[in-house]
């Protein structure tokens, strides 16, 4: 499994778990929380996404005529 796909998979299951542990712990409204809590997950999801675009680009560029 690529590198990518594993802080992916951990940046969302982060973001999901602290949803209910912030929302136990401190008196904050529901929306401070996912002001925490969503990014991780939309980074994740988007490091899952992009996985591998890296490798491609290097690919291209050293085949540029």
């Amino acid at each position: 499994m690529q590198s990518e796909v594993k802080w992916g998979i951990g940046l969302i299951i982060t973001g999901i778990i602290l949803i209910p542990v912030l929302q136990a712990a401190y008196p904050i409204p529901l929306g401070a929380i996912l002001y925490i809590a969503v990014p991780l997950i939309i980074i994740g999801i988007a490091l899952i996404l992009f996985r591998g675009r890296e490798a491609a680009i290097e690919e291209i560029l050293e085949n540029k005529p």
